[in-house]
């Protein structure tokens, strides 16, 4: 056991003689001065999930419920979140489509919405990134073009906390 304990301290010995000797010798070698691990921003904004889909804020999304019931909308508006959260409040117009039981609720709406030039999807907002993943799967999952994709960052949170028109039940 000694004899093991004695070439196992040689050995290391031996490999930082030898790091040691590459960082004098090699000009490209680690710089011991840098630091490779600099701070990341903490910022809750920062923290967000970063994707690749335009942005729309309350403001303009509220001036489009009127014409969210159009034969052939304009724009359509899908809810990310679950049913039950669906029926206890929901943006006037939205289809639900469930993030988790997706395929369930956009089997019928896939051509419309192939074909609709603005689609936004919201779920609760702030940190909840269902929108996010619902979103993805259109694109790549569904063929539905990247450019018409809107994300609602702010949600139904944001919504609610804007005092404005909800519908609660089934109905769109």
């Amino acid at each position: 056991m000694n004899r093991t304990l004695i070439e196992a301290a040689f050995f290391a010995s031996a490999c930082c003689a030898l790091a040691l000797v590459n960082v004098l010798l090699n000009p490209t070698a680690l710089d011991l001065g840098t630091n490779y691990a600099p701070r990341i921003n903490t910022d809750r904004e920062s923290i967000l999930a970063e994707h690749e889909f335009h942005k729309i804020d309350g403001d303009e999304l509220s001036s489009y419920i009127e014409i969210l019931f159009d034969e052939h909308p304009y724009v359509m508006v899908l809810d990310a979140r679950s049913s039950a959260d669906y029926e206890i409040a929901h943006i006037p117009g939205a289809h639900l489509a469930d993030h988790y039981h997706q395929q369930q609720y956009l089997e019928p709406l896939i051509a419309t919405l192939q074909d609709s030039p603005i689609i936004v999807v919201y779920c609760k907002g702030g940190d909840c990134e269902d929108s996010i993943f619902l979103a993805r799967d259109l694109a790549y999952k569904y063929d539905v073009a990247i450019d018409s994709l809107y994300i609602y960052e702010g949600g139904m949170n944001d919504w609610q906390q804007r005092n404005l028109a909800t519908t609660s039940g089934e109905q769109r």
